[in-house]
């Protein structure tokens, strides 16, 4: 008989505090964010590449991005108003031109001056994905004739910038930082949402060698120019050359949870009965590197935080590809939420890997995944995946591997009445999140390599009840 140890209920409360208006912030409510001007125009990149043998010239407005062999079409989350895509093909190098979209926005200089101390912030929503965003001084002045780029100054003045992503920045806290009266502030695959941004200006001068800061006597004035670059037609990536294609989400038929689903390419044509699909077809084919991006976006629905994100990548052969996931945002091998390839993982705690030791596939859950937009990024080889047949699936299921027949999948909802998760209660001689783990052999005996764990049992939305076995 094994002791289970004793179960604990408790009871929390989280109290947010905000202002009323989202142009104000401040424990008073007093101190003003500023909004800024913004327009957009659309621009081509012209690339060349040696693997391709195609070329997609982008004209018209129709939805319709891209349609493949099998009817599969792609499409991207800000542009579906633009381009059919003509196909062209070329003897030895192709041409790829690449639909963007830029976002420009703009502070008036007269209004953007600093008293001594003084932060003024800014917000901008990004309300899709983007490749990157640029923020730029367009002029520093102490007053309208005297610029602090001038050399003839004896002080040298740092303009400071410091951006957050949904959240206001400090000095001391803040995503990315950068004197940008010096060199530009970029960021790289920038979430969806709203950033903020703090302006400062800041006096260096050198004294005995050493460099000492302190805030301007003087009020400086600057404006700033913020860019956003976001690649149409299906595109992704700095040179908007890798594809992208929105999933649709599938209930599955006879499935006792409420939000279980596939998710799959739009399909023009044809049945969404099966639950995976072919990536041969799909896969970029262009690049300025070695390997190649392809990219799928999922949204998991409101109410869904409780339910696992299954992916399951399976080959004829060994899988040479590698997996990115982020939230909000599309990942690199820079930046991501979770990684997996076909002999390492990668993640925070609330990632369930299981190794495969054929090498022939990747399959991994991603456990209670925040609700909103996700990007799924898959690595690859250029030029050889036709020779190889690869599936992918993803999927949204209640519990993982549906207890491996050791348990039972329980649902419950969340204190707010808005979520459903999905646990495993599991038999006597089993435990683990999944009741993978076995803890008593057939002979009666525990199993010392797997004899003490944690079981998290959620309770509220963003709390669980932690067992220990």
């Amino acid at each position: 008989m094994i002791s289970r140890g004793n179960a604990y209920v408790f009871s929390t409360s989280i109290i947010v505090e905000g202002c009323a208006a989202s142009t104000f912030w401040g424990p008073y409510c007093n101190q003003t964010v500023n909004m800024i001007s913004c327009s957009q125009s659309l621009t081509h990149k012209l690339s060349r590449s040696l693997l391709d043998l195609t070329a997609y010239k982008s004209s018209g407005l129709n939805p319709r991005v891209r349609t493949g062999a099998h009817g599969k079409a792609g499409y991207h989350l800000l542009s579906e108003r633009y381009a059919i895509e003509e196909k062209q093909v070329v003897s030895n190098t192709s041409v790829v031109t690449a639909a963007e979209n830029l976002i420009t926005c703009n502070n008036p200089m007269e209004s953007s001056c600093l008293y001594q101390g003084e932060l003024k912030f800014y917000f901008l929503d990004i309300l899709g994905l983007a490749s990157q965003f640029k923020i730029t001084v367009t002029d520093f002045r102490l007053n309208q004739t005297s610029s602090m780029n001038d050399p003839s100054n004896s002080s040298r003045m740092l303009l400071m910038c410091y951006v957050r992503f949904d959240a206001m920045p400090l000095r001391t806290l803040h995503d990315h930082s950068a004197d940008i009266s010096r060199a530009p502030l970029i960021v790289k695959s920038p979430k969806i949402g709203r950033w903020f941004i703090a302006i400062e200006a800041v006096k260096q001068t050198e004294v005995n060698g050493v460099i000492q800061e302190a805030h301007p006597e003087a009020r400086p004035c600057f404006s700033f120019q913020w860019q956003v670059n976001e690649c149409l037609g299906g595109k992704a990536g700095v040179n908007c050359t890798w594809e992208t294609y929105v999933l649709q989400r599938v209930p599955k038929r006879s499935s006792g949870s409420l939000f279980e689903s596939y998710y799959l390419p739009i399909v023009e044509h044809g049945s969404t009965g099966y639950s995976d699909f072919y990536l041969d077809q799909l896969l970029s084919n262009s690049s300025v590197e070695q390997s190649g991006w392809t990219y799928f976006l999922l949204d998991i629905p409101h109410g869904a935080a409780g339910a696992n994100m299954h992916i399951l990548l399976t080959s004829d052969t060994k899988v040479n590809y590698e997996i990115y996931s982020r939230f909000g945002g599309l990942p690199s091998a820079d930046s991501w939420d979770y990684h997996a390839n076909g002999t390492s993982n990668k993640s925070s705690s609330t990632f369930l890997a299981l190794n495969d030791l054929s090498g022939k596939r990747i399959e991994f859950y991603i456990l209670y995944p925040r609700e909103g937009t996700w990007c799924i990024g898959l690595k690859h080889p250029l030029g050889n995946h036709y020779k190889h047949q690869t599936a992918m699936s993803i999927s949204l299921d209640g519990c993982p591997g549906r207890c491996n027949q050791n348990g039972a999948c329980r649902t419950l909802i969340d204190e707010s009445g808005l979520t459903f998760y999905s646990y495993c209660t599991c038999d006597r001689d089993h435990g683990g999140f999944d009741c993978s783990t076995q803890l008593v052999t057939r002979k009666g005996n525990k199993d010392v390599s797997h004899r003490c764990f944690n079981l998290c049992i959620p309770v509220f939305m963003f709390s669980c009840l932690l067992i220990s076995i």
